[in-house]
């Protein structure tokens, strides 16, 4: 089973934060991702992720407590 993974990216706070799929936090209705606002985006596996989470240039790059990816 492969495990998907996705980043919530709040630019209005500089921050962003890396989430397992199956995380509490990711909205189950549809989402809207904007590259200047921000939003969920999905990545196929973690090695994307946490190099997409890099590549974010927010200051704060977090790893979400509850899900802990």
């Amino acid at each position: 089973m492969i495990m998907g993974y996705w980043i919530h990216l709040k630019r209005s706070l500089d921050q962003a934060m890396l989430h397992k799929e199956r995380c509490l936090e990711i909205p189950s209705g549809p989402m809207r991702a904007d590259f200047w606002e921000g939003g969920w985006f999905e990545y196929p596996d973690k090695d994307t992720a946490l190099e997409a989470l890099e590549n974010t240039d927010a200051t704060s790059q977090l790893k979400c407590p509850l899900c802990k990816p």
